[in-house]
């Protein structure tokens, strides 16, 4: 096949959406029609140092990666590798098996997006290529940068692709289809038809997404000079504080800053400022008042209102943006520190604080509905023999799977897994009486026993297993929260004392 018959594929193998994307091509049996072309998207990544941001933008590519691709399997590796050898490696390597060379390409992303090893260890690389029987280039051969890389590189950064990825190019009709595209568009794409119009089924790898700044009221140039800061951001101005709330109304997400011109609205502007603050997802806002003056102590009855600051003066474009650039940047950190508080590492389920805070609220929310509240506990069997056995890596492999496959045996929104500490986990269901809390940790069980996850030492079975406890109640103001988890508790002691690998529900006294 010649350069000019097939499908140019842009692409970075440290890229959760190129990794999703190739997993696709590989499903639909089109991979050999792929002619790669590898390019950085962030040359600086290091697979030594990470930051919080870092950390934080991997977790937000990879949950995008999984609501649009579900059926793909993906972990959050450690650290985003530096990839500039992977990609002189896989070039000095095009001439050799084109079949093979596209399973190395797709083993590579599997060794980081599903097994977290670092792509840019040349050992690791070395091991790969040879357990293939491919020759790894000679030293020589790895020493300057191909010319034929500088160029996709160049091309990439181009206006044509917006640096987005992953990109596809026929070069056929040379149309692009810019990010990661549903198995629809690639079926159009691969048919050369045209793509229908379906913007909201595109996902970008963005490494510095835009954060919004929402500005609220009339702004003269002369008092808010944004101009420095208009490339860098989303700006969202509002004249009104009622057609605010409309837009605050209908995002999925809160904006990153709210700047109110105070002397628009006045004391409405204190109101309105009070009252996002009250609310739980505009806690870490950053919410600004921009005054010509203190009149009367309005500066000081701001920040009782829940203002992050008061500024009187951002004519000045570079003044403005440091400001406002300041703002955001420790809001972005609140915002990483509070996610990581709330997430386990390993499992990148909610932790154990996270669902004590949603067990409080669902608890009296319930209070208040008379709506039943179930609990489900969740322990893996004879987990202790498994790291004994197979050591501490393969068993943070074990919770993992175990994790994905009780993960999608949940499917309300309101339904949450949580990791409860070691290999105990716990299920919170609201509006979910006895029946249903069993049915859903049936389904819990039966998705970790169908893995087929080989446990050599269980006692109970030799693939692993859960043992699980069930407890629903109608919450009452004499009876204290905590009680319906040791009645889960104790529910699940009872899986345990007779024999594991099942279900037991808790049929006590306050058990609905």
């Amino acid at each position: 096949m010649s350069e000019n018959d097939g499908i140019l594929f842009y692409s970075d193998f440290n890229c959760p959406f190129c990794y999703a994307l190739n997993e696709r091509l590989v499903a639909l049996g089109d991979s050999t029609r792929i002619r790669w072309r590898g390019i950085e998207h962030e040359a600086s990544a290091t697979s030594r140092v990470v930051t919080l941001d870092e950390k934080n933008q991997l977790l937000n590519e990879v949950s995008v990666v999984r609501k649009r691709a579900p059926e793909i399997s993906v972990v959050t590796p450690p650290f985003r590798p530096n990839t500039n050898l992977v990609n002189r490696v896989v070039f000095a390597m095009l001439d050799q098996d084109s079949r093979k060379m596209s399973e190395l390409r797709t083993l590579i992303y599997r060794a980081l997006w599903l097994h977290g090893k670092d792509i840019s260890n040349p050992d690791f690389l070395k091991k790969l290529v040879e357990d293939l029987a491919l020759d790894y280039p000679a030293d020589d051969q790895l020493e300057v940068m191909p010319k034929a890389l500088e160029q996709w590189q160049t091309e990439w950064q181009s206006e044509v692709y917006q640096t987005r990825l992953p990109v596809l190019v026929s070069t056929e009709n040379n149309k692009p289809i810019l990010g990661f595209p549903t198995y629809d568009l690639l079926h159009y794409f691969f048919n050369g038809t045209d793509l229908p119009v379906a913007p909201d089924s595109f996902a970008a790898c963005q490494l510095k997404p835009k954060q919004n700044i929402l500005m609220v009221g009339e702004f003269q140039l002369s008092r808010c000079n944004m101009v420095e800061l208009e490339p860098a951001y989303y700006v969202i101005r509002k004249r009104t504080l009622e057609s605010a709330q409309k837009w605050l109304n209908e995002q999925d997400c809160s904006p990153d800053m709210v700047l109110i011109n105070y002397d628009s609205f006045g004391n409405d502007g204190l109101l309105f400022c009070n009252h996002l603050k009250k609310q739980h997802e505009y806690r870490h806002l950053s919410l600004l008042f921009l005054m010509a003056q203190d009149k009367e102590g309005s500066e000081m009855a701001a920040f009782d209102a829940g203002a992050t600051d008061v500024v009187f003066d951002l004519s000045n474009p570079k003044v403005c943006q440091a400001r406002l650039d300041a703002q955001l940047r420790a809001k972005q950190s609140a915002t990483i520190l509070d996610a990581l508080a709330r997430l386990d590492y390993l499992t990148e389920l909610p932790n154990r604080r996270e669902f004590d805070r949603r067990f409080d609220e669902d608890w009296l929310r319930s209070l208040r509905s008379g709506k039943p509240l179930s609990i489900i506990l969740i322990d893996i069997d004879h987990f202790k023999f498994y790291n004994d056995h197979y050591g501490h890596t393969l068993g943070d492999d074990c919770l993992r799977q175990t994790t994905k496959a009780m993960s999608n045996a949940i499917h309300r929104t309101s339904d949450i897994v949580a990791r409860y500490g070691g290999e105990e986990f716990v299920v919170l269901l609201p509006e979910t009486d006895t029946e249903g809390a069993t049915t859903v940790a049936e389904a819990l069980r039966a998705s970790v026993e169908m893995m087929q996850v080989p446990h050599l030492k269980s006692l109970v079975s030799e693939f692993v297993t859960i043992s699980v406890g069930v407890a629903s109640i109608v919450p009452d103001l004499g009876i204290l929260p905590h009680r319906l988890l040791e009645a889960a508790d104790e529910a699940l002691y009872e899986s345990k004392e007779n024999g594991r690998n099942q279900v037991t529900v808790n049929a006590g006294a306050f058990i609905e």
